[in-house]
């Protein structure tokens, strides 16, 4: 069963059984947050698997020659990296060329009097940093390298950022907005492309008016137009040198009425000198909020972070039996879900798992 974030902290506040004075909801967050650290720490099932990719211009630039001759290329590492699964370099067709296969601890990587099992296809690791021997293109036929890894999840609460890219995924609501998002507002095209800023949608806009102050504007609503420009309109948002934001919504000015094309009222108090170039834009302004971010943990196996949690409260609250006890069910989730993926894997054919002894076998 998917629960939002706030249906999963009231129910592990249900099975805790403990009242606000007891155990806050903020506390009840943060041992839902220990809990998931300590479940990545452990789980290594298909939901957790990521891939990262890295195409030829990034890795050009990252390829250098090493100290033995080879050259050497250096990955940035995902920052929600937990493990390394495989590393491999595919050509223009998505073919596999090569796979780092050889794992050296960093100072036989460096260490160019260091025997290695083999002088092809290994890498270390190194702070944020995965280094590849012989670097990118090596067989002069590679097009990218690709990084597959488990990886932590978004946080339990994360939204979606406001970002144009999201609003056209509809991963976007104006339910307790608080983030910007700009639109033209011409006749047609109303609303249907979003820009991340106002000066985007002013140029997208048509029908914008470019007016000039005539006479200095002092902590007043009412703008005075010499007029020469076009129409102003009600609903147009003002623009410009000087212009300020609604000090309460954040908004850019609107145009409130207008009496006549040279005594223009707006939402918002602007101070302006004289003889000032501002613009009337068919644009508007909208708050967004992402929606919340799906989660494996929450949304599929709550179960696990739940127990998690409650192990977490029960040592907040000094309760030591029930703390071991919803410790080992804990645990036990994560040994099961392990367990499963294991089975799975081994299914379905004969397995077949190449090791290397590296001379000790």
């Amino acid at each position: 069963m998917a629960l939002t974030y706030t249906e999963l902290v009231s129910l592990v506040r249900s099975w805790a059984n403990r009242d606000e004075e007891v155990v806050s909801d903020a506390i009840i967050k943060d041992c839902l947050k220990y809990a998931a650290d300590k479940a990545y720490r452990t789980l290594r099932v298909p939901p957790l698997e990521n891939v990262a990719v890295y195409n030829s211009t990034l890795l050009t630039a990252a390829t250098a020659r090493g100290q033995s001759g080879l050259t050497i290329t250096e990955l940035q590492l995902p920052f929600d990296l937990i493990e390394f699964i495989q590393i491999k370099e595919l050509d223009s067709d998505g073919k596999v060329l090569r796979v780092f296969n050889e794992k050296l601890d960093v100072r036989t990587f460096n260490d160019v009097n260091s025997e290695k099992y083999s002088n092809q296809n290994y890498w270390t690791r190194s702070r944020n940093l995965a280094l590849l021997t012989p670097g990118f293109n090596a067989t002069g036929l590679a097009s990218t390298i690709e990084l597959l890894y488990y990886r932590r999840l978004p946080a339990l609460n994360a939204l979606y950022a406001v970002t144009v890219l999201n609003y056209n995924a509809g991963f976007l609501t104006t339910t307790g907005g608080t983030t910007y998002l700009f639109f033209t507002t011409t006749s047609g095209v109303a609303n249907t492309t979003a820009f991340a800023t106002q000066a985007e949608a002013i140029a997208a806009a048509t029908g914008n008016i470019t007016a000039k102050i005539n006479v200095a504007v002092s902590n007043s609503k009412t703008i005075t137009n010499d007029g020469r420009s076009g129409t102003v309109v009600v609903g147009q948002e003002l623009s410009g040198v000087g212009v300020v934001a609604n000090a309460t919504t954040g908004a850019a000015p609107k145009v409130l009425n207008v009496a006549n094309q040279n005594n223009i009222l707006i939402d918002t108090n602007q101070t302006i000198a004289n003889n000032v170039d501002i613009t009337f834009s068919n644009t508007t302004a909208t708050k967004y909020i992402g929606t919340l971010v799906p989660n494996w943990l929450r949304d599929q196996n709550e179960r696990v972070i739940l127990m998690g949690a409650l192990a977490e409260i029960f040592s907040f609250t000094q309760e030591d039996d029930q703390a071991k006890k919803y410790g080992a069910m804990f645990f036990n989730e994560i040994k099961e879900l392990n367990d499963e993926d294991a089975k799975r894997n081994a299914s379905g054919g004969n397995l077949q798992v190449n090791f290397n002894g590296r001379g000790l076998i």
